[in-house]
């Protein structure tokens, strides 16, 4: 822990100022580096100093926030990929990034289920593919483990090399332009890395779904996709991201609508995850209706959960096809007032999420919850009406909330001081009087998002330190549990001992509960 502080706090170093700093042993400062390096946390830049070639090692920051999602990941790891999606998932975040071929050797050989065919093995195999299939694993090159800036500074200096002359300002931002396209063309690709298609027989072993396979020929030849044995992958935090955000805008026609309406945009969601980089995107790829039609869940009832005008049923009182009812029920969305989902102007049949809309009003909900908490209802009626309307005044802010202004001063200052509010000066004159200066308040959404990040961080670190006191007020309770005797034969603990362990568990379950909480707030209000 105190290496990695170091390292935050100081920013890049050589290995003799790590060893300076921390005052730990060169062999130390080493094993250290290792270990980060293959969990993915820091990273290494080479630079040339006079006549050597100096190292220096920094912290992976967003790596590093993401650790504390690693219970939600292995979560829905099960979820999604069944117990041995788990299994690989707990492996490779326990190892920092692994290969197939170590995954499987670890996996004992035996049927999952009795009478099955597949062993554990290749049960593991499958499920490790499925995952790299949907981005949930990434391949990790060697060239990850370096800095990206370094990275992005070498790429630069690889094209000015090309040039005879120093290259102007315009022809560096061409050169820094082309090299952006260049690295969203890569992240946008389908091809994945580390994947491999190779022909084999059609006999069902390898326990992949014969009806998604392409066949090659009318013979017993067809093309199937597995992982290559010497890359190494790591967990893609950003596609958990990515996957959970659209789990939240589906869950908000829930409410709105019925479970029904869910069901359709999560299945939209679904098709157009494939083309997602992050979360920071504006829109999703266009999605096609009889694509959407073709993918939503059997369970679906698209005709009994909507209502007919009779003129619309016929004279047979017929009610429409499930195709129509999806039309209607996609009108219906698009024209929800949360403006999320809306039809593609340039092709017909052609629809689209509204990415940064929906991360808006995610972000705009859960401050709204956390006020609501924290302070009450009629903070959180000032804070709408100010997204609302835009930038008001104390008094007008007091006549459109039917509230004193004595009260709405004060409600101003709370929400002000947690981070919420924004006042902004706008004088009248160049001496900037207070008596002839206009102070209009306002919501800006971004700013308080930041701000109220950096308080949910303060309460996980607290957390934390809580956590740390339980466990040192029971430090020799701990020690004793740890002896191999104690280990062997629990009898050895007596009955007030074994009330205090069970008490500091429960303690200790009770804050990573309320930290995983924090963390998927923060993964809102920051990643969203």
């Amino acid at each position: 822990m105190e290496f990695a502080n170091v390292l935050i706090r100081k920013g890049r170093m050589s290995v003799p100022l790590i060893i300076k700093f921390t005052e730990l042993k060169p062999r130390q400062v080493r094993e250290s580096l290792l270990v980060l390096i293959q969990h993915n946390i820091a990273y290494y830049a080479e630079s040339e100093e006079r006549s050597r070639i100096v190292t220096y090692y920094e912290i992976d920051k967003e790596e590093t926030l993401h650790r504390v999602l690693i219970p939600k990941v292995l979560q829905y790891s099960k979820l999604w990929f069944d117990r041995e999606g788990e299994e690989v998932a707990l492996s490779i975040l326990t190892h920092g990034k692994q290969r197939i071929t170590d995954l499987i050797g670890d996996a004992p050989v035996k049927s999952a289920q009795p009478g099955s065919r597949l062993n554990r093995a290749q049960l593991t195999k499958k499920m490790f593919t499925k995952m790299v299939k949907e981005k949930c694993l990434i391949a990790v090159r060697p060239s990850d483990s370096l800095a990206p800036v370094d990275r992005a500074m070498a790429e630069e200096k690889k094209e000015t090399d090309k040039l005879t002359l120093p290259p102007t300002a315009a022809e560096l931002a061409n050169i820094r332009r082309t090299l952006g396209a260049q690295k969203g063309q890569e992240q946008s690709r389908t091809t994945i890395v580390g994947l491999k298609r190779t022909l084999d027989t059609v006999d069902g072993a390898d326990g992949f779904d014969d009806g998604k396979r392409r066949k090659l020929t009318d013979g017993d030849l067809q093309i199937i996709e597995e992982v290559e044995r010497d890359v190494f992958f790591k967990i893609n935090f950003d596609r958990f991201i990515i996957r959970w955000r659209n789990m939240k805008i589906a869950g908000l026609y829930e409410t709105r609508l019925n479970p029904t309406a869910r069901k359709i945009m999560d299945s939209i969601l679904s098709i157009a995850e494939e083309r997602m980089i992050n979360c920071k995107e504006d829109m999703s790829s266009s999605v096609n209706i009889m694509l959407l039609f073709n993918n939503l869940p059997t369970d679906v009832n698209l005709v009994d959960t909507l209502e007919f005008d009779p003129i619309d049923m016929g004279p047979n009182n017929t009610k429409p096809k499930p195709s129509e009812c999806l039309e209607k029920y996609l009108q219906i969305l698009e024209d929800d007032l949360l403006r999320i989902l809306k039809k593609d102007a340039g092709r017909s049949g052609q629809y689209t999420i509204q990415l940064k809309a929906a991360n808006k009003i995610l972000k705009k909900n859960l401050i709204q919850d956390i006020v609501a908490t924290r302070y009450g209802l009629p903070y959180v009626r000032i804070m709408n009406m100010l997204l609302d309307k835009g930038k008001l005044e104390e008094k007008q802010i007091s006549k459109f909330s039917m509230m004193p202004v004595k009260d709405v001063r004060e409600k101003l200052t709370t929400l002000c001081t947690f981070g919420v509010l924004n006042l902004q000066e706008v004088p009248k004159t160049n001496d900037r009087t207070p008596s002839r200066t206009f102070y209009l308040w306002e919501v800006v959404l971004p700013r308080a998002a930041d701000s109220l990040s950096d308080n949910l961080y303060h309460a996980m670190g607290n957390l934390r330190q809580r956590r740390f006191v339980e466990r040192a007020r029971r430090s020799v309770l701990l020690e004793k549990c740890e002896r191999t005797d104690v280990k062997a034969n629990d009898a050895l603990l007596n009955a007030a001992e074994k009330a205090e362990l069970n008490k500091l568990n429960g303690v200790l379950e009770q804050l990573e509960i309320q930290e995983l909480r924090l963390a998927e707030m923060v993964m809102t209000l920051r990643d969203f």
